[in-house]
């Protein structure tokens, strides 16, 4: 029976730590998408130039000589554009430096190209950048950001961000304390079944640190044993599917993760097993051995259950937040091919009268270009007032809460397919929030190519509201892409941008991206015709967007295993827990059904106990969650409750069975 039980401990913790196993596989997949392994990255800096008045050109020409000087061998991270959008390239900043031309990349991240510093020509300087060289100067390299007013967020990665990413990300420390409880719930099992050799040891007179020293080493090496052979297995596995330069990365993270669960389990054995120890009068009462474990094993299911529901809603709202994710993800990489104007300075901006007249030079060339591209439909236009804009003035648009101008290119190009998942209720222009409608009717007089066209606004743009379950993306300004929900939204559409509008509102939503044109070849191509090089720069409208919305899957998924592993959790402590229980009723229980009693005559004090504690305790955990999180916090608590009964019937029969052949 000892190899038995034995057993039973060593595959349950091989289950348990294959579980860690996948997360050390997510952790290991984010990694090489922050440090990229093959690159040798020793650590990544987010730079945003935005306060530092240097044009993309010279912040990367600049970027570039002090990576060389100081031997930093800075890489920009982008998005690869082709295919699916899904991988990334890299593009060295500075001349020097020897790269392979493509690198492998962990999971299913495909192969990622390494580029030279002409593939920057496209593309915003804001952005992540790679230290794969020495580092021996990076405090140079710091200084040398803060003196020209460049925000710098830098990530160097050790041993200790290692630990302090497993315990301290919600979703990585949710995982690592599931899979502590489904240890320590095996921990009760090992001490209820080694309870009554516990009682007759003691008994026969045995020290009792001797008992506790080989119990606690048995269940140890249990657990070491399940760890190695899981550790050999995981480590061929990711050796052969993704490459053997991974695994010493995936080792540490591992071990660690290992180490902090064997841990906090021991911690939690050696507790329990003090606390259980059987007693000369217990012994000389003939109570049961499991009997100081009934209290253990209660508190532990009640605190796995409150686990379990109080991870729910943010579970749902993970898969809430996934979904809205995956929209983001499929809407960027419908704007892959989509390019906007950088200027010198946008309109408006402090740059002196110099730049102020450039602008109005470039007015009448930015038209033309606009009117040539919307005739080949390859104009996009998005443009959002929001609430905040008009409570400015005090005026107010409830119940709405933006005002979305677009053509119908830009609702092909986002809505795609979507499109039928909304529908385009007509309005009026008397349906329109009075303080909106004065506003737009001043905005369009400033606006419009034709003073006349202003008298009969309305006649030209249609007006929607919106109904249905698809959010509408918008560009706010600077070329951030949002998401409104439907009924949120007064919808004005224009027939023609180039018709309507006068060059210098077109120029001016070309510089905050609200104006895009489809193709970067057809762009430059536009620009170049008018000899407009050196004045504007085209850039990719969607990379940093693809980059950003590629890494937000990861989470929900392991929040998915999280939340699996404490069901899994829940249901162990509630199998120990009722099997503790039918040990200790044996004495009632047996007699009972021998008379004919039913199962549910004979437990339903015990279930009604713990229903009557479990609603209890999920009405508390529904109060604490409040309104977004109650209703999969309810559903998770009956659905737990509801299956009590069948846990408890399962654990008195066993008993039942082994007291009626003299095993117990």
């Amino acid at each position: 029976m000892r190899s038995v039980h034995k057993r039973i401990v060593v595959a349950v913790s091989a289950v348990q730590f294959a579980l860690l196993a996948l997360v050390a596989v997510i952790i290991s997949d984010i990694h090489d998408r922050f440090f990229p392994e093959q690159l040798g990255v020793k650590a990544k800096v987010t730079l945003d130039f935005s306060q530092s008045g240097l044009s993309d050109e010279e912040a990367f020409r600049q970027l570039g000589s002090i990576s060389d000087r100081l031997g930093l061998g800075l890489m920009k991270v982008a998005p690869d554009l082709r295919r699916d959008q899904s991988g990334q390239v890299f593009v060295k900043v500075g001349a020097h430096g020897s790269f392979p031309k493509q690198i492998q990349r962990f999971g299913n991240q495909p192969d990622a190209e390494i580029r030279d510093n002409g593939a920057l020509a496209h593309s915003f300087a804001n952005g992540d950048y790679l230290v794969t060289g020495k580092t021996d100067r990076i405090a140079e390299f710091k200084d040398w950001l803060t003196s020209r007013r460049v925000d710098q967020q830098w990530n160097e990665e050790t041993l200790i961000t290692i630990f302090q990413f497993l315990t301290l990300q919600s979703d990585f420390g949710v995982t690592l304390l599931a899979v502590s409880a489904l240890m320590v719930s095996l921990a009760l099992y090992w001490l209820a079944v080694k309870a009554r050799g516990r009682a007759l040891r003691v008994l026969a007179g045995v020290a009792a640190w001797r008992i506790q020293c080989e119990d606690f080493i048995r269940f140890l090496m249990a657990m070491v044993s399940a760890a190695a052979l899981l550790d050999v297995l995981a480590f061929a596995y990711v050796g052969f599917a993704y490459g053997w330069g991974f695994v010493p990365y995936y080792a540490k993270v591992l071990l660690l993760a290992e180490w902090i669960v064997i841990f906090l389990t021991m911690a939690c054995t050696l507790a329990l097993s003090a606390a259980s120890w059987p007693s000369p009068a217990m012994l000389a009462m003939r109570e049961p051995a499991v009997k100081s474990l009934a209290k253990s094993s209660a508190v532990l299911k009640i605190a796995t259950f409150a686990l379990v529901l109080a991870t729910v809603a943010p579970a749902f709202a993970a898969y809430t937040e996934a979904r809205k994710t995956a929209q983001e993800q499929a809407t960027w990489k419908s704007l892959a091919d989509q390019a906007v104007f950088v200027f010198p300075s946008r309109p408006g901006k402090a740059g002196g009268a110099e730049s102020e007249k450039m602008f109005q030079k470039l007015q009448p060339f930015v038209g033309d270009m606009v009117r040539e591209a919307e005739a080949a439909d390859q104009v996009a236009l998005s443009l959002a007032w929001t609430e905040e804009y008009f409570s400015v003035d005090g005026f107010r648009i409830a119940p709405y809460r933006y005002i979305i101008m677009v053509n119908q290119r830009w609702l092909d190009l986002v809505l795609g397919r979507e499109k039928k998942r909304l529908s385009f209720v007509p309005l009026s222009p008397e349906q329109i929030p009075p303080d909106a409608k004065k506003v737009l009717e001043a905005s369009f007089s400033l606006y419009v190519r034709n003073p006349q066209q202003a008298v009969n606004i309305w006649n030209q743009v249609k007006i929607y509201r919106l109904a249905g379950l698809q959010t509408l993306p918008f560009v706010r300004f600077g070329g951030q892409l949002d998401f409104a929900k439907p009924n949120e939204v007064i919808l004005l559409l224009v027939p023609n941008v180039h018709a309507m509008f006068n060059d210098n509102f077109l120029i001016s939503v070309a510089s905050s991206s609200e104006l895009s044109f489809t193709g970067l070849e057809a762009a430059q191509k536009l620009v170049s015709e008018r000899g407009l090089q050196n004045n504007i720069r085209v850039n990719y409208m969607a990379e940093e967007g693809i980059l950003r919305a590629q890494l937000f899957a990861y989470f929900a998924w392991l929040r998915a295993g999280s939340l699996s592993a404490l069901i899994v959790a829940l249901a162990i402590a509630a199998i120990i827990s009722a099997f503790i229980a039918a040990v200790l009723k044996a004495k009632r229980d047996f007699p009972l059904r021998l008379g004919g009693a039913s199962w549910w005559m004979s437990l339903r004090g015990r279930i009604a106990k713990e229903w009557l504690i479990g609603g209890a305790l999920t009405v508390l955990i529904m109060a604490l969650q409040g309104s977004d999180g109650w209703m999969a916090v309810a559903l998770a608590g009956a659905m737990a409750l509801l299956a009590l009964p069948l846990v408890h019937i399962g654990a008195a029969s066993w008993v039942f069975a082994k007291v009626s052949l003299r095993q117990l």
